[in-house]
Order: C-alpha cells, then sequence, then structure tokens
C-alpha cells in the first residue's frame, strides 16, 4: 500500500463489509419480492392472500428489516468514523503525528508556529532564522524586509527563500520590483 493511503481498521472493515451485504441483500429481496400466485378464473383474478401485502412474505419483512438496520448502522458508523475516532495528521516527515482536533483548534498561523516546532531542527540555520522572520510578520512579508530584519546579504536570504518554497513551507509572489513571501 502507498504512504498516506488510508487502511481499514477491523471495526471499519467490519462496518464495510455489513454495509456492502446490506445493500446486496435489500437489492435482491426489494428487486425480487416471493413470487405471487395469481389466479384467473376466466371472469376474475384470485391473487393469494398469504403474503403481506399481496407481494411480501413475513419472513421477506423480516429480512428486509434486519438488513434496513445493519444498512443504516454500518453505514452511520462509516460515515462517523472520523468523529468518534480523531484522525492524526503526521506534521512533517519523522515528526510524531498530531491528532487531528489538536490542529482543527487553531488559526493556519498557529498551527504553522506549531509546526515550525518539528520543522526547525531540520533546516540550516540561514532557513530557520528566515522563517522565524516570515513567521514574525505574521506569515507574509516582502523579500526585502526579510534581508533588512536578518541582516542576510540579498544571495543567502535568496537561496534560503528558494529552499524554503522548494521544501513547500513557503510561496513566492512578483509583486512590483520585488516579491512577497508567504506561509503555505
Amino acid at each position: 500500500m502507498a504512504p498516506g493511503t488510508p487502511s481499514l481498521n477491523g471495526k471499519e472493515l467490519l462496518a464495510a463489509v455489513l454495509f456492502i451485504s446490506s445493500v446486496f441483500v435489500l437489492g435482491l429481496k426489494l428487486m425480487n419480492p416471493t413470487p405471487l400466485v395469481i389466479w384467473y378464473t376466466g371472469e376474475d383474478y384470485i391473487i393469494q392472500t398469504e403474503r403481506i401485502g399481496d407481494i411480501y412474505s413475513a419472513t421477506d419483512v423480516i429480512v428486509l428489516i434486519v438488513a434496513s438496520l445493519f444498512l443504516c448502522g454500518s453505514g452511520l458508523y462509516l460515515l462517523l468514523y472520523e468523529q468518534i475516532h480523531p484522525a492524526t495528521v503526521p506534521l512533517t516527515q519523522g515528526a510524531p503525528p498530531v491528532p487531528l482536533q489538536e490542529t482543527q483548534a487553531f488559526s493556519p498561523l498557529e498551527e504553522r508556529k506549531r509546526r515550525w516546532e518539528n520543522v526547525l531542527p531540520t533546516l540550516k540555520e540561514d532557513q530557520q532564522l528566515i522563517y522565524q522572520t516570515i513567521l514574525d510578520a505574521d506569515g507574509m512579508i516582502p523579500q526585502s524586509d526579510i534581508v533588512e530584519k536578518t541582516g542576510l546579504s540579498k544571495s543567502n536570504v535568496s537561496r534560503s527563500l528558494d529552499m524554503l518554497e522548494s521544501m513547500g513551507f513557503i510561496e513566492k509572489r512578483r509583486r512590483g520590483m520585488g516579491n512577497l513571501i508567504l506561509l503555505k
């Protein structure tokens, strides 16, 4: 299985099997009810009345009710599984996953600041200083301001920004004669 591909655990797999089986049973029963016996006496039609509603037998009705209950129960479980069992989100490669509920309680900038703690050890000194400067500017800053605030040369800033962009941490947008740097 490819990395990042969701896999089913035992309960999800059981719910999925029950759901599919229930759909199959309901489909079979609804499309193929118990056959009716209709007699034509030459003047009138006679339909056997030992069936419920003249179509389904009592066994058919019980099977339909049980299959419907399984269908609803397993469908709701599959639908609400993420709320019952919160997923985890890996922040970076090698970093421990953080429960999804924890990341949802924060604004995007606060979430990036939390990720920064895990990303920090993987970056070089200049990259760390530049990324921290962008964070301190609330995630958006002109490239020229980074040069001023960090004291690094334009070429070092440009090279480090290129690396951060290739790593997927920032985005450069052209603004007039310079670039606007945004956190992703």
